[in-house]
């Protein structure tokens, strides 16, 4: 029998991302996929740069990156043709050292991602092949599967990640119930090339017309999408009749300076598992969640199920963590995602509403606050930052300010290394960032006597030409551009940051005192038992 650390069941952008992650942390990997290869049209179209973050851990976002091109933004239509919302991507450069929202092409995306598999031979890939079932106690996973002549094998692992799509087996298998957020329509996706000079507007847009509701998305080079809700009464087959489909199309665009490439009938469901972990099986992507579009998230939420998996899978395994670590997987994930399905499905709600007179309300309320400037109008202020599992607290449970967002990524410069993204220089390690020298060394030596974070890592962010610039394994002095870092200890109010491997701050410290307290809590909370000369030391 075959022994590995993960299998992953499904080989999409989460489970090609969950791979690359682990094999970079040494990890020997199992991939079952029912298919025989990338399925070739475009899907997901828009993501934004926490995926491009955790895309750089797996050493990838560069490659991601080429011919991908920024959001341009979105604007909401009313009734009259009148803009009645607007969203706009936070400006380039962002704070996460990446464009903050951007178009891409999936089945590009995707053959990076597997390119990038194939560097470790630690990974196996096993295509057209299907599981079967699921047995697990408390050593380990038995998975059974079926390849494409019908032969059968077993697999062993330490877990399982089950990362096989809205239809999940694995859900299935472990009895996971799916909470329903009340948003079930058909909609019918129609993927375009231009091939004239076709006259359309330079941003997305949400036509919110009762007659008729529709996405228009401009994704990169010459590919554009609409997507168009079916109406009551009528069937999702008919846009399968190409006559139906240009009449329809022609209300948005003119059928002739397109070429349909795709036209898929989908079910926009909002829709979240209430399990997420049993024992040692995994949910992700798909098979956790399903959101309507309209906020470009669903891709997204996928590649963060599996960073932050990812780390806490290699913290485990590594003994640097006790198990219970992994309970902060669904406890951190679920509620994160719930409120971003259920933001996107409050845009659903606004541009599908088919009532004449609820839709002209709408427009004189949304349109009010746009004017009055009460609308917020920048998309990622929409993603939440997390509100529980792994963060720092107080002694009556209240988060410290800064626990949970997400700590930005400036370019830093350090003496004998050239600019890079700060991830790079802490890669897969807990971290702190400080902006006083002798601070700094003070954490470095907390560090030191908790066993479970001697591979962390402290920077100092200096201005430039102050005194202390060296490199060492555990201090790192660097100085940043755009003041990114100063900025956000400022509007923390904390002299320094502990931050987590995917680049949530676990909490901010005021002081000296409260810093060394923040480093043993951690300490406590990944080993539920600190030593108590561990916190003497600290203290």
């Amino acid at each position: 029998m075959e022994t590995f650390d993960a299998i992953i069941s499904g080989y999409g952008p989460t489970g090609a991302t969950l791979a690359n992650l682990l094999a970079t942390m040494g990890m020997r990997v199992a991939i079952v996929e029912r298919d025989k290869d990338i399925y070739d049209k475009p899907r997901a179209i828009t993501a934004d740069h926490e995926t491009l973050r955790a895309f750089q851990a797996a050493g990838l976002a560069g490659k991601i990156t080429e011919g991908t091109c920024p959001h341009p933004g979105t604007d909401f239509i009313g009734v009259e043709g009148q803009v009645i919302k607007r969203f706009y991507p936070l400006p380039a450069p962002g704070p996460l050292g990446w464009e903050p929202t951007f178009m891409f092409y999936q089945p590009t995306l995707e053959r990076v991602l597997r390119d990038g598999v194939k560097r470790f031979e630690s990974v196996d890939v096993l295509l057209e092949h299907t599981l079967v079932s699921v047995r697990q106690d408390a050593e380990g996973v038995e998975v059974n599967i079926t390849g494409p002549d019908e032969s059968s094998k077993t697999l062993w692992g330490k877990y399982l990640l089950a990362c096989d799509g809205a239809r999940s087996a694995v859900r299935s298998q472990i009895e996971s119930p799916l909470y329903d957020l009340a948003f079930d329509e058909r909609w019918v996706v129609v993927d375009a090339d231009l091939h004239d000079d076709v006259e359309l507007p330079e941003r997305c847009v949400q036509y919110c017309r009762p007659t008729r509701p529709g996405t228009y998305i401009v994704g990169p080079g010459r590919l554009r999408r609409w997507e168009i809700k079916v109406l009551p009464g009528e069937a999702p087959e008919s846009f399968n009749d190409p006559e139906h489909l240009e009449r329809v199309l022609s209300t948005f665009v003119d059928p002739s300076g397109v070429e349909v490439k795709r036209v898929a009938i989908y079910r926009f469901h909002a829709v979240v598992a209430e399990k997420w972990r049993e024992g040692r099986v995994f949910l992700l992507g798909d098979a956790a969640h399903q959101m309507p579009p309209f906020m470009g998230q669903g891709l997204c939420a996928g590649v963060r199920d599996a960073y932050n998996l990812a780390w806490k899978l290699d913290a485990v395994l590594r003994g640097n963590a006790a198990d219970a670590l992994l309970d902060t997987y669904g406890q951190e994930r679920r509620p994160h995602v719930q409120t971003v399905v259920e933001t996107a499905k409050s845009f659903g709600l606004i541009i599908g509403e088919l009532d004449e007179q609820a839709a002209r309300e709408r427009d004189r309320r949304l349109g009010e606050e746009l004017a009055a400037g009460t609308a917020q109008t920048i998309r990622q202020s929409f993603i939440p930052g997390l509100e529980t599992g792994l963060l720092y607290r107080d002694a009556v449970g209240k988060r410290s300010a800064g626990a949970g967002k997400l700590f930005p990524q400036p370019w830093v410069n350090s003496e004998g290394i050239g600019p890079m993204r700060l991830d790079d220089l802490v890669r897969g390690n807990f971290y702190i960032v400080i902006r006083d020298w002798a601070l700094a060394a003070a954490a470095r030596d907390a560090l030191g006597v908790v066993a479970s974070l001697t591979d962390a890592k402290v920077v100092c962010v200096v201005d430039e030409g102050q005194g202390g610039a060296s490199l060492e394994a555990e201090l790192i002095a660097v100085t940043e551009e755009l003041g990114l870092v100063a900025r956000w200890l400022a509007e923390t109010g904390g002299v320094a940051a502990m931050v987590r491997p995917d680049g949530f701050a676990y909490g901010t410290a005021r002081h000296q005192a409260e810093l060394k307290d923040m480093i043993v809590s951690l300490g406590r909370a990944l080993t539920l038992a600190p030593h108590p000369e561990e916190r003497a030391a600290a203290v």
